[in-house]
């Protein structure tokens, strides 16, 4: 009974859906009465067959729907680390507004909310309360694992195989003349490469230098080796300025990690860094010079707002870098100087001015 429900619904996918339908069948299906309703890790759909019972057809071709854009949207492989209960609730709050728009029937509603409409399953995490304990699919039209795998190298794996799935999808369903215009923007998001953040940022800062080496005073970084080598200085313009986020929905492990990158590059590059700690106001301002270790200390805790940190910079710097999460309008005028925004897991940050990298991490790996 239960089966046929799931046969039927992927039949019904094909004649009206080809591209859930494409993604849908190359899913492994498996019961599993342990779970509330249904799951989806990018290779294979869980789901209670006493749930499905329950379901009418048109439901049961939403809960599919529902775990297909899931997959399309790469949740299973975004989590790094968020409670999986209130990160599952975001990434149904990031697709089910697609969904209801397609037509179809969601087994539950409840996380069709018209304010969350084209924000990143990311930010609608930072502005939801924390779910009830222990209930993994809040939203209740089926949820998202982690990719399988235990180290990097498979989880990649994964979303490579997910990828290529996408990708056939899209090209059956554009050959059909059914991929709307907003699936085929989700779909070009997924499949763009990543670029590695860590040579964006040392590029960057190579670039924006302005430095030459200066003989007057010896890099303290070698005097322990014995060697009395030069210490770069900036020629042209004044230091950089590293301008960090420190509101609440920073994640501190990955702003320790950026910190040691920006640790490994900066005494290759510059004499230090004018650090700027702010949330919606300016916490605090510090100096560092090349060989101090560099440790950020998120001050502050509150909202976002990218106008105070620039306020706060005094003479024109070489660069600015602004570690951020992005999730904020805020903005001041263009400062006339180049700034790379360094942003946390926020694909769709687009600011008026500046460069953009997506910084990410996966916590449980590192």
């Amino acid at each position: 009974m239960k089966a046929d429900a799931i046969t039927r619904a992927k039949i019904g996918l094909i004649h009206d859906e080809p591209f859930f339908a494409t993604v849908a069948l190359g899913m492994k299906y498996q019961e599993d009465t342990t779970i509330q309703n249904g799951a989806i890790d990018g290779k294979t759909v869980r789901y209670n067959p006493k749930w499905i019972e329950g379901l009418t057809g048109e439901e049961v071709k939403g809960f599919l729907a529902s775990l297909v854009l899931h997959v399309a949207s790469l949740h299973h492989t975004r989590r790094n680390g968020r409670e999986i209960g209130k990160w599952n609730l975001a990434c149904d709050h990031a697709i089910n507004g697609l969904l209801k728009a397609a037509s179809f029937t969601l087994p539950n509603e409840k996380s069709v909310d018209s304010q969350y409409h084209g924000k990143a399953a990311e930010e609608i995490y930072s502005l939801l309360p924390d779910p009830e304990p222990g209930n993994q699919d809040p939203g209740g039209n089926g949820g998202v694992d982690d990719a399988p795998g235990d180290t990097q190298a498979k989880v990649d794996q994964v979303e490579a195989e997910t990828k290529q799935l996408i990708s056939q999808a899209a090209l059956i369903a554009k050959q059909h003349g059914k991929l709307p215009g907003h699936l085929e923007e989700l779909i070009t998001e997924s499949l763009t490469p990543k670029v590695n953040w860590k040579e964006v940022l040392s590029a960057f800062l190579t670039e924006n230098a302005r430095s030459d080496y200066n003989f007057r005073r010896p890099n303290v970084r070698y005097l322990g080796t014995g060697l009395y080598l030069p210490v770069l200085e900036s020629i042209e313009r004044g230091r950089f300025v590293l301008i960090v986020d420190t509101s609440i929905s920073i994640d501190v492990p990955l702003l320790n990690e950026f910190a040691a990158e920006m640790q490994s590059i900066l005494g290759e590059v510059a004499e230090g860094f004018t650090v700027i700690y702010v949330d919606t106001e300016v916490q605090g301002i510090e100096e560092v010079e090349a060989d101090d270790t560099l440790v950020f200390t998120p001050i502050g805790r509150g909202g976002t707002d990218f106008k105070p940190g620039f306020e706060a910079v005094e003479d024109e710097p070489a660069a600015a870098i602004y570690f951020t999460d992005g999730f904020c309008n805020s903005f001041p005028p263009d400062p006339g100087y180049p700034v790379l925004w360094a942003v946390y897991n926020n694909s769709q940050f687009k600011p008026p001015f500046g460069e953009v990298i997506t910084v990410e991490t996966n916590e449980k790996f590192n």
